[in-house]
């Protein structure tokens, strides 16, 4: 039994049955067995999930019964089967085809004939499904009504957004310069066999490149957090000042509030916000782990106005939860459950958290929303409501969309004065 593709079922599983996340899911099963290929399991699990729409039209395609008709375990291995023969280089088709049956033996069994049929019959139908004879929502593996969205956002510069979502995405660190400079961090990271390069775009990012980052004992110490680029750059903008009160109203897992901890150089205080407790202890575990030591942890709905918090804080940040459809290429489950029709109710709970935070800013200050989607409806058009509707006298300072290319996930952010009196 081949460890590596037993490792991406177990991850896999967790994510289409449970709805697991996809990168707690690899990381559980890649902590479950030692002598993993550890970069191969990863790629190959997320580059499944980036590609379930596709390979689903091709196995509901293929089933004489259709895709329904095919058991839970069976059609995760089906899928396995098909992006390995279609992505990876590395594994010849028919060692594809026999480690898909021989995983389906030990996993699902009873199944190792009907998916070694469908894989040969795929192999000898493969020409049917090139690229130039699918639908453009199905070839880039987005459902047609988020195709529809990004069309009707952005035109024809939709497919290349849809292409780069489906490209891996490059993993960033945040060098944590409260207890290191970046490089410091990189000659460290080296010493674990990680290559890190610094990028020009953020004096605390580095572009870094091998296995073991979650699991390095520079981690554990909190040399470094892993961020996109595009949301370091995003709290970078918002620059906090030391010795300056924060806010920040959607604060979990906490990677933004150790970022301005870090520039606020640990003086001052941040008040940082969920209305999950369990999301919050993640919060409290990753100040610990940087050794921060300015932030008090609050459970709150950022959506319910208190009228005890107005005008108190210098800088607001409102992360305001969203569709996700920026970071797909890292968090590629978000294509299964991403439903346009119910992005509504999301929009209202952004409105509410946006209003709130202007009325939280003290006179003369700062806020920031941000997003990591690129629905200008959650984006411009909510910022664009709310300045319109508050009575409180603001200004848009800075606003900026990042696209999915060069190196940088999908991510809105817009940073808003608030006038003095």
């Amino acid at each position: 039994m081949n460890k590596d593709w037993l490792a991406v079922f177990e991850a896999l599983k967790a994510v289409y049955t449970d709805g697991a996340f996809s990168n707690i899911s690899i990381n559980e099963a890649v902590s479950h067995r030692k002598g993993l290929r550890e970069s191969f399991v990863r790629s190959f699990a997320k580059g499944v999930i980036r590609q379930s729409i596709r390979i689903d039209h091709v196995i509901d395609s293929l089933a004489g019964k259709g895709i329904k008709s095919i058991r839970q375990r069976p059609l995760i291995i089906l899928r396995m089967g098909i992006y390995a023969i279609d992505e990876l280089d590395s594994v010849p088709d028919h060692a594809a085809v026999n480690e898909a049956v021989e995983l389906a033996k030990s996993v699902a069994k009873g199944s190792d004939r009907f998916v070694n049929g469908m894989l040969r019959n795929y192999l000898r139908r493969r020409a049917d499904f090139s690229p130039d004879k699918l639908e453009p929502h199905i070839r880039y593996s987005l459902s047609k009504d988020v195709f529809s969205l990004l069309s009707e956002q952005y035109g024809e510069e939709a497919v290349r957004i849809a292409e780069a979502l489906n490209e891996p995405s490059e993993v960033y660190l945040r060098a944590n310069t409260l207890k290191a400079d970046r490089e410091e961090v990189i000659r460290r990271l080296a010493e674990y066999g990680i290559e890190g390069r610094g990028a020009e775009e953020n004096s605390e990012a580095i572009l870094a490149k091998g296995s073991g980052i979650v699991n390095c004992e520079l981690f554990r110490q909190g040399y470094y957090t892993i961020q996109s680029l595009s949301s370091m750059m995003a709290v970078k903008a918002l620059a906090p000042a030391p010795g300056s009160r924060v806010l920040d109203l959607c604060a979990a897992p906490g990677g933004k509030t150790g970022y301005m901890a870090e520039l606020m150089g640990n003086r001052g205080s941040i008040t940082a916000c969920d209305v999950h407790p369990h999301r919050l202890m993640l919060t409290q575990a990753a100040m610990k782990r940087l050794g921060v030591s300015i932030c008090a942890l609050e459970e709150r709905d950022a959506a319910v106005y208190d009228e005890s918090l107005a005008g108190s804080f210098d800088y607001v940040l409102a992360d305001v939860p969203c569709s996700g459809l920026g970071v797909i290429a890292s968090k590629p489950e978000i294509k299964l459950s991403a439903d346009p029709s119910e992005y509504d109710g999301l929009i209202a709970i952004q409105k509410s958290i946006l209003t709130n935070a202007l009325r939280y800013v003290k006179p003369g200050g700062r806020l920031e929303y941000s997003t990591c989607t690129l629905n200008k409806n959650e984006n411009e058009e909510v910022v664009k409501h709310v300045l319109s509707k508050e009575i409180t006298s603001a200004r848009i300072i800075e606003m900026t969309t990042f696209m999915p290319y060069n190196g940088k996930v999908g991510f809105y952010y817009c940073i808003i004065g608030k006038n003095t009196i």
